[in-house]
């Protein structure tokens, strides 16, 4: 490159730096563009200018960049996950699902492209897959509590309660300090709520489950495929279902600590 071919290139990068560090992005945009009319091979500065127009919530710009940008420079793992994030942002799921397994063809190992295809098969109501995918990510790293809490949201999705509940109860184990772990708990008091209301109604109307109830409540609750935390189960037991309660006292039945 000739020294004014730089001097072109340097002078709106400069200017872009300090619009961007003001949070000036339509003007660090602006100068961007020009120092790629300079050095239109330059990675970096269509990363940054894909970082710009992200800033200002211009999605479908901010991902044409981050492609120029990676196509130039595929080995820059920080923009290929800004590619893949604004993929989601704009809801582009066929997209980063394709985009996600031509990275993994490349690193086979890597963990974010395959967050990014489970959270994209989830939106896409491929429930099923993204499952597949999180277990992959719970072998790579089986102590992040994280991929246990997708794992239980996806099967809460299904409607297989039991095994959200599972997950949710590992979260808990796990990590029972985390902010995540907080959520797990929130999740696990709606799942057991919920499941209390049905196991009540279903003994209102059936009296042989409702003295099986009497005798002994988990044995009973889990027999009819209900699955309950320990939170849960205690509550469970405090119930009379000689006088069944309403919703009402249920809620006031069931606090997880």
């Amino acid at each position: 490159m000739s020294a004014d071919k730089l001097l072109d290139e340097t002078r709106p990068l400069k200017r872009a730096a300090a619009y961007e560090k003001r949070g000036q992005y339509e003007n660090a945009a602006a100068s961007l563009i020009d120092a790629l009319a300079a050095n239109p091979g330059n990675a970096g500065s269509w990363s940054r200018l894909g970082n710009a127009y992200r800033a200002l919530a211009k999605m479908d710009l901010a991902v044409g960049a981050y492609l120029r940008s990676v196509e130039i420079n595929p080995e820059d793992s920080e923009t290929q996950e800004a590619l893949l994030q604004a993929y989601l942002e704009v809801g582009r799921y066929t997209e980063a699902v394709a985009h996600s397994k031509r990275l993994l063809k490349t690193w086979p190992k890597s963990i974010y492209p395959r967050d990014v295809l489970s959270v994209a098969y989830m939106q896409m109501g491929l429930i099923d897959k993204a499952l597949r995918i999180t277990d992959e990510l719970v072998r790579l790293d089986p102590t992040d509590a994280t991929n246990h809490f997708k794992k239980a949201v996806l099967f809460q999705q299904k409607g297989e309660i039991g095994m959200a509940v599972r997950e949710f109860g590992r979260v808990v184990e796990m990590a029972p300090e985390s902010s995540i772990a907080e959520q797990a708990k929130q999740a696990l008091s709606s799942l057991d709520s919920y499941q209390l209301r049905q196991i009540v109604s279903l003994a209102a109307e059936d009296n042989v489950f409702r003295a099986k109830l009497l005798r002994d409540a988990e044995t009973a609750a889990s027999e009819k495929g209900f699955v309950l935390s320990y939170t849960g189960i205690l509550a469970l037991r405090q119930i009379c279902f000689d006088n069944l309660p309403d919703d009402e006292s249920i809620h006031s039945y069931y606090h997880y600590h």
